[in-house]
Order: structure tokens, then C-alpha cells, then sequence
């Protein structure tokens, strides 16, 4: 009987890809462009709500790792703004440097209800997930799950994937992205060239806007991302393509993150290891 049912769960999930979603004729190749690569370093940021509050710090430390890039970042909010809510969270991403695939990511997250933790195996035609809640109170609990598609990027990998292109005025990038436990369908668009103020000086920049909804795992069927009515990135027009300045409308009102240092490595400093482990294992048949 297992295996009469694992059999039945492999037929759909055959049949349901056979259907192509509609959303499939949007995604751009996953070939990375021509840009430099991204030179090892770390980026800091200040985190703010409501155009004038500071409320955290975030960093993202990008090392070569033999065949791999590891990206790590952090945030945390901070001031005033960590006495009416304290969040920290870190991120590890480990990606293929040659078409810059997701390959693993571990993510951690912790508030005053609860932590929760996903480590998530990007294979090349599906996603495993496991998810674990550690709340304050009650009982902690953990699951794995599959979403049965792929390639897909995370957070951290469709940014180095985008910063990789051309990026003419008008282009438009579409991926799939799981940042964290659920897929999105990630739109990117050229929206033009501006001068955004970095460092005392001004700056020439892309302007990206940023599009974002939602991808049911098992279903693949879209629906909208009511959490973030519109964002926009802006990216520095050079040869290091760093983000300067990211806005966005949200569900409780509107946040920004600006860069506030820029550090690039060198010799050892450049270079880091891999997790231990970089696998998740499949949920078990019924």
C-alpha cells in the first residue's frame, strides 16, 4: 500500500507539471549574465519604518567556497524600536558560482512568540523544506515538506542572479524564489536610471520595481502577496552593482534599508567554508 501511494503521488505531481501554469512562459532563463562577478565583501545597512525611525541593522557577507558562493546575513532590529519589538534573525545561502543556482539555504528567525528555523535543499526539479517553531509557549514542532518544481532561487541567490544582467531600461526579470518555507513568483523590473545620495556624494543608480506573488507549493497556482503592495531597489550603476537603497509598502506601513558600508575582502578574509551539511531529506511516503 506504501508504495501504491508514493506511486500515485509521483503520478500527479507528473501530471500536474504536465499541465504548464501560465506563469512558466514568464520566467527568464537561468543562464547568468555577463556583469562581474560579485567581488567578496560585506555590506551593512540601517533599517527604517515610516521614512524617519531607524529600527535595525543588517549585513550581508558574500566569501567564495570552492565551487560555491556563501552568502550570510543578519538583521536585527535595534534602539527604541527592539523595546516595542525584538526580532534577530541570520541567514546562510549557498549557491553555484557559474550559473549562481540556489543550492541550500538555512534560515533562522526569533521574535518574543517564538523561533522558527527552515533548512531547505534546492534540488533541480523540486524543493524540500523543514520547518521547526520553537514558540515561548507550548510545544515545539517540525515538518518537512515538498514542493515538487525547480529550479528555484532564494533571497540571496535571485540577487546576485539579477545584479548578473544587463539590466537595459524596460527589462523585466521573472523567477521563482523561496526565501524562506513557501515559493513566490519574483518579478523584476528596469524602471530607469536615477542619482540616489551614498557616502556624502551623489551616486548613479538602476532603478529596479519589484513584483511579488505567490506560488501554492502543491497546486502551483498564483495568487497576490497582500503583505507588500510595492517595493523598489535600487542598485549602483558600475561594476560592483551593490545595492544603495530598498524601499517598500507593507502591511504595516512603509520600511526602507539604506547601505551604510561597503567592505570588500581579500586573501583568507575572501574565502569561507561550507555547512556541515547540505542536504534535507524528503518527507517519508505515507
Amino acid at each position: 500500500m506504501r508504495y501504491l501511494l508514493l506511486l500515485m503521488g509521483v503520478l500527479g505531481h507528473a501530471q500536474l507539471l504536465a499541465q504548464s501554469p501560465e506563469w512558466l512562459k514568464e520566467l527568464t532563463p537561468g543562464t547568468a549574465g555577463t556583469q562581474r562577478p560579485v567581488p567578496p565583501g560585506k555590506l551593512t545597512f540601517d533599517i527604517g519604518w515610516s521614512h524617519v525611525m531607524t529600527a535595525g541593522q543588517a549585513t550581508l557577507t558574500v566569501r567564495e567556497a570552492g565551487d560555491f558562493w556563501r552568502a550570510d546575513a543578519t538583521a536585527a532590529s535595534t534602539g527604541l524600536a527592539r523595546a516595542l519589538w525584538k526580532y534577530d534573525c541570520e541567514m546562510t545561502s549557498i549557491m553555484h558560482r557559474g550559473d549562481l543556482r540556489a543550492h541550500f539555504l538555512k534560515y533562522r528567525e526569533t521574535d518574543s512568540a517564538e523561533t522558527c528555523r527552515y533548512r531547505v535543499s534546492f534540488e533541480q526539479h523540486r524543493v524540500v523544506t523543514e520547518t521547526q517553531t520553537l514558540p515561548v509557549k507550548g510545544s515545539a514542532s517540525t515538518a518537512t515538506t515538498l514542493c515538487a518544481y525547480g529550479p528555484m532561487d532564494d533571497l540571496l541567490s535571485v540577487i546576485l542572479y539579477v545584479r548578473s544582467l544587463e539590466l537595459k531600461n524596460g527589462q523585466k526579470i521573472t523567477r521563482v524564489v523561496q526565501p524562506w518555507d513557501t515559493p513566490y513568483l519574483t518579478t523584476f523590473e528596469v524602471q530607469g536610471r536615477e542619482t540616489i545620495a551614498y557616502g556624502g556624494q551623489k551616486r548613479p543608480c538602476i532603478k529596479l520595481g519589484l513584483q511579488i506573488r505567490k506560488i501554492d507549493r502543491t497546486t502551483l497556482a498564483l495568487s497576490a502577496y497582500k503583505k507588500m503592495k510595492t517595493a523598489t531597489i535600487w542598485v549602483s550603476d558600475d561594476e560592483l552593482r551593490v545595492p544603495i537603497e530598498m524601499n517598500a509598502s507593507v502591511f504595516v506601513g512603509f520600511m526602507f534599508a539604506r547601505l551604510t558600508k561597503l567592505e570588500l575582502f581579500s586573501g583568507k578574509e575572501a574565502t569561507a567554508a561550507l555547512p556541515a551539511s547540505t542536504t534535507v531529506k524528503p518527507p517519508l511516503a505515507p
